[in-house]
């Protein structure tokens, strides 16, 4: 009272509150320690750190009132609070609640269109999206009101796995809302409510949206403390966030107790707190302290008359014994109830017909239901608005609370309730297939749904049903919403009637087909094994299990069964006509590549833009299975591999191009490229990527630039093309929604980096980067094959390794890396980093013993990559170095290879990358043969060619085996020169330790009085650094042994 003294020392304004009774203030409930909490994780959120807020508790405790203060507090400061609200009966659209907070920041920019910053952003836009922004206004149809051109609606027809279809749109949301971020010049505020229901869809988009930590941008969520379980969507999403640094806040809206309780009463009533106790007391063990059910008891008992104004004692009354006998409620739903219950008959009538749309439902269709069904629904729900029961915002009726709608759908007798549902299903699906509203469709196949198959008679009423929900998971496939689809589909399928493989074939075969799709999407293995078994039994040819086989094959590839997956493509493509064979000899080879010559002859790049299309649909499913198989045979079965590329081109010239053909074309050029025509066939690849413009198979581009990329390293300067093609690639990937790609294309640029940098530092760092983009992306496979090189990398710095690897996703990436153990491309480039560690830190013991277990892996010889030739030179200088150490013939003959391809690849590739590596071998071999002037000449160019050509590793490298030569051949001089070189260049590279370990070495092979310890120096943070002095008169009498 002392507190607030103006309220019980004034007078009751008695008129007022006999007309409209009680009122409760929001004020009641003001909470301004949770609000500033929330406000000062908004602070933080847009300027200094990136986190999410949750505002958590149970229903009825404020939490959607809490969020939309903070709302009124962002518009103060000049920001947007945008807003969308998951739905418990889940019958909007898909991602409904993301849509309708981006669609609202579209409004902004139409408001806005001639400001400076809009044009920016819209522009941008245009340029960004460009042909992708049709698949993005299927989920954001306000978009389409802001692009400067209508995008063309294309459908794939590629055969792009819904795994992909699922990514490539989280890729574009994440586009979308980057470009918002980095333009727009105020802060952006999404609050999402009720996330207790959100759908996997948007939870997915939702973690992706954070995890990019985008700036000026702030994540505020409403959530039910009930309904959050462990193993909800939601909690496991803050889990994850939470692992790559990403702070969530909670805010915890906890009920009242009960001594505030009182002093709220007291307030309200402006009576001291002793009076209204008893009433309090009442009230407190009734609602237990909930804000909703307290607020709801009070203006019940007013409105009832048990809670009255007095006017002779000019103050409220009340009969303690009267209210405590009544029968209240134990539940706010069933407070609501009865104050509904109260209303007049057609108002609620209105209240059950809203509450059977969920939560809000668009004014259109309460309309369209009001006029074809002839029934009164827009006065009585105007009616319910002032009584504060329902709310109307941007097109909608609202209820202002979930527990009124929960309310009003209780009051509607189960026989009703199934009956309504079908039949204001039906009323809106004939109205929006009318119109094309895909949003009504989904709304009225829902309601459809909630009625179920027993609120249908007869078979063919029971198949149009099915047929609805057909169209809408098909709308929902579209929108890339697989766990939405699934729900059609299963829908669907439950419609079907008794018989339905003999009485409606095609409707059942298309339900089974994508309802597997959409299993495979969603991660529902046994719902898959489920539906696709259906198909194998009822299809009626086997033509008709083709999709279905794919979809097989493709969970087998998901689930690591690569074997299993192969074999099968291998079936498939036999039963097509297009045999493979299992056991693949080199005359069959050289047949194969015979026969594809001589149908490519002749014909021009310019010829093959404007080749003719396939259309034969048997060789289209043949090349579908070949490009699946294109990746698995490379994986485990390299002698398949050529059979299946070759395959793809002869299909591709016999019957035309198909949406995959650029895969055939770029591994045929990876494959002449790697038999010893570099250049025709990197114009393959070019051709490849041409065509995926041409043939808009943006889906296979993140592969064909990787694989392209590969060959372009042996045409182009490494320096030069090292990030641009990779930058194409990931991008053209992820706009594909090719994670698995996209994750390549990174790893490909991170190993590249390794050997080109300049600075170990800076590689680091990229390895970073692109281990948190594949933990972000959960690909474990790519993670396993860049875990080493990065390591490698810690290790040649100085650096501690431990961390890289220390946590459950990069075990369990290990672990999955376990099933390609006898893989051949898995275990070479395992054994090949274990033998260039050795080499570099000079570890002989274990030198011999890793180079015979990567010479026992052989190289691809059909698919060219850039690591091929890093392994030529280390496996050629070793071979050397074994080679005088033991004076084998065998490791002679295997040095001497290495440099002949070494030689192919300079010749005929790029002299920028391949001259000073060619040369440093050729030096290693005239000195292991003895040639000592010819190999001092070699050295020297050696050298000269890596820094011309900017390989600083190389040049330290080429630098320390020069110093070897000159130490074994008795010119100390020039050895510790080049020793000296040798360790400042490899102190440029970054690579510490590797110095540090030279000099040591050094310092063994010398003594003391030859090299001053000042010669080489180490600072206090491990860095070595080089002077110039050097007692070079007394090294010839102390010469050591040889390197």
């Amino acid at each position: 009272m002392k507190d607030k003294p103006d309220k019980f020392l004034r007078d009751l304004d008695l008129e007022t509150l006999s007309l409209r009774g009680l009122e409760l203030s929001n004020s009641l409930f003001l909470r301004e320690d949770k609000l500033a909490s929330i406000e000062s994780c908004y602070r933080r959120s847009v300027s200094e750190s990136y986190e999410l807020a949750v505002i958590l508790g149970e229903s009825g405790t404020g939490k959607s009132w809490l969020a939309r203060r903070l709302g009124m507090f962002v518009a103060a400061e000049g920001g947007l609070f945008l807003s969308g609200k998951f739905d418990q009966m889940k019958q909007v659209a898909p991602f409904s609640a993301l849509a309708s907070a981006f669609d609202q920041y579209c409004d902004v920019l139409i408001r806005e269109r001639e400001s400076n910053w809009a044009k920016q952003i819209v522009h941008t836009l245009n340029i960004a999206l460009g042909r992708d922004a049709c698949h993005l206004i299927k989920v954001i149809p306000k978009l389409k009101n802001i692009l400067s051109c209508s995008p063309v609606f294309v459908e794939s027809s590629s055969g792009q796995s819904s795994l992909n279809a699922m990514q490539r749109l989280t890729y574009l949301i994440c586009q979308f809302v980057e470009l918002i971020s980095t333009y727009s010049l105020v802060s952006v505020t999404i609050f999402l409510d009720d996330v207790q229901w959100a759908d996997a869809a948007s939870i997915l988009v939702l973690n992706q949206l954070l995890m990019k930590r985008h700036k000026k941008f702030f994540f505020l969520a409403c959530c039910r403390s009930m309904e959050l379980e462990n193993d909800h969507l939601f909690q496991d999403m803050i889990e994850n966030i939470h692992a790559f640094g990403i702070k969530t806040t909670v805010i915890e809206l906890n009920c009242i107790e009960k001594v505030q309780l009182n002093k709220m009463v007291s307030e309200l009533l402006c009576l001291p707190p002793r009076i209204v106790h008893g009433l309090s007391e009442i009230i407190y063990t009734k609602t237990k302290g909930n804000p909703l059910f307290f607020s709801q008891m009070l203006v019940s008992l007013n409105r009832d008359g048990f809670l009255r104004l007095s006017l002779s004692r000019q103050r409220w009354v009340w009969d303690e014994d009267e209210i405590q006998s009544i029968k209240i409620p134990d539940d706010v739903a069933l407070c609501f109830t009865n104050g509904i219950s109260k209303l007049p008959t057609d108002v609620q009538s209105a209240l059950r017909t809203l509450s059977m749309f969920g939560a809000s439902s668009k004014f259109k269709y309460i309309e369209a239901l009001e006029s074809h069904l002839k029934v009164k629904l827009i006065a009585p729900l105007k009616i319910a608005i002032s009584e504060g029961l329902v709310s109307e915002l941007q097109g909608s009726f609202n209820f202002c609370h979930d527990r009124i709608q929960e309310a009003s759908y209780a009051m509607i007798e189960k026989q009703d309730c199934c009956r309504d549902h079908l039949r204001f299903g039906l009323c809106l699906v004939k109205l929006s297939l009318d119109t094309g509203d895909n949003e009504m469709l989904f709304t009225a196949v829902n309601q459809i749904n909630f009625a179920g198959p027993a609120a249908v008679s007869g078979g063919k009423e029971c198949a149009t049903m099915a047929k609805y929900n057909l169209l809408a998971g098909n709308v929902a496939l579209g929108m890339s919403d697989f766990s939405s689809a699934f729900s059609f589909f299963s829908f669907g399928i439950d419609f079907l009637p008794y018989g339905h493989w003999s009485t409606h074939y095609e409707l059942s075969l298309e339900l089974f087909e994508l309802g597997s799709k959409s299993a495979l999407a969603i991660g529902n293995i046994q719902r898959l094994q489920i539906l696709s078994g259906e198909v194998m039994e009822n299809a009626r040819c086997f033509e008709d299990k083709l999709n279905t086989h794919f979809i097989i094959i493709s969970s087998l590839s998901y689930a690591s069964k690569i074997s299993e997956a192969l074999e099968k493509g291998h079936v498939i493509l036999s039963r097509l006509g297009e045999d493979i064979p299992i056991n693949p000899s080199q005359n069959a080879l050289d047949e194969e590549i015979q026969l594809t010559q001589s149908l490519i002859r002749g014909v021009s790049e310019s010829d093959m833009f404007n080749y003719r299309l396939m259309t034969d649909k048997n060789k289209l499913e043949a090349m579908k299975f070949l490009a699946q198989l294109e990746s698995i045979t490379v994986m485990i079965k390299p002698s398949l591999h050529p059979f299946v590329t070759l395959k793809m081109v002869q299909l591709t010239m016999l019957y035309g191009l198909s949406p995959v053909s650029p895969i055939g074309f770029v591994y045929f050029g990876s494959l002449l490229a790697n038999r010893g025509n570099i250049g025709l066939g990197h114009q393959f690849t070019l051709l490849a990527k041409g065509l995926l413009e041409k043939l808009e198979a943006g889906e296979v581009a993140g592969e064909v630039i990787c694989v392209a990329t590969e060959v372009a390293r042996f045409i182009e300067p490494l320096h030069t093309a090292r990030e641009s093609l990779t930058i194409e690639g990931e991008s053209a990937a992820m706009a594909g929604g090719d994670i698995r790609w996209a994750c390549l294309n990174r790893l490909q640029y991170c190993t590249m980096m390794f050997w080109a940098c300049p600075s170990l530092s800076v590689v680091n760092e990229k390895f970073c980067e692109a281990s948190r983009f594949m933990r972000e992306h959960q690909h474990r496979a790519s993670l396993s094959f860049m875990l080493p090189f990065q390591e490698t990398t810690l290790i040649l710095m100085g650096c501690e390794t431990k961390d890289i690897a220390d946590d459950d996703f990069s075990r369990s990436s290990h672990e999955r890396t376990s099933h390609f153990k006898n893989v051949p491309h898995s275990m070479g480039h395992r054994y090949f980093n274990k033998l260039y560690r050795s080499f570099m830190l000079q570890n002989n013991g274990m030198l011999k013993e890793n180079a015979e277990l990567l010479l026992e892996v052989k190289k691809s010889p059909w698919v060219l990559y850039f690591s091929d030739a890093v392994r030529s030179l280390i496996v050629g200088l070793i071979s050397f170095q074994f080679y005088r150490e033991t004076r084998d013939p065998l490791w002679l003959e295997n040095g001497s290879k290495c440099k002949a391809d070494m030689k192919v690849w300079a010749e005929q590739g790029s002299l920028w990358n391949f001259q000073h590596k060619h040369l440093l071998l050729e030096a290693e071999e005239h000195y292991s043969i003895g040639k000592f002037e010819n190999a001092q000449i070699l050295y020297a160019r050696s050298i000269s060619s890596a820094k011309a050509h900017q390989f600083i590793s190389d040049e330290a490298l080429a630098c320390e085996l020069a110093a070897k030569f000159y130490l074994n051949t008795g010119n100390s001089t020039s050895s510790l020169d080049h020793f000296r070189l040798a360790h400042q260049k490899y102190h440029e590279w970054g690579a510490i330790a590797k110095a540090n370990r030279l000099f040591t070495w050094v310092n063994q092979t010398f003594s003391d009085a030859w090299v001053d310890p000042s010669v080489f120096l180490c600072n206090s943070d491990n860095n070595a650094v080089i002077t110039n002095s050097r007692n070079p008169d007394k090294m010839d009498s102390n010469k050591r042994r040889a390197a």
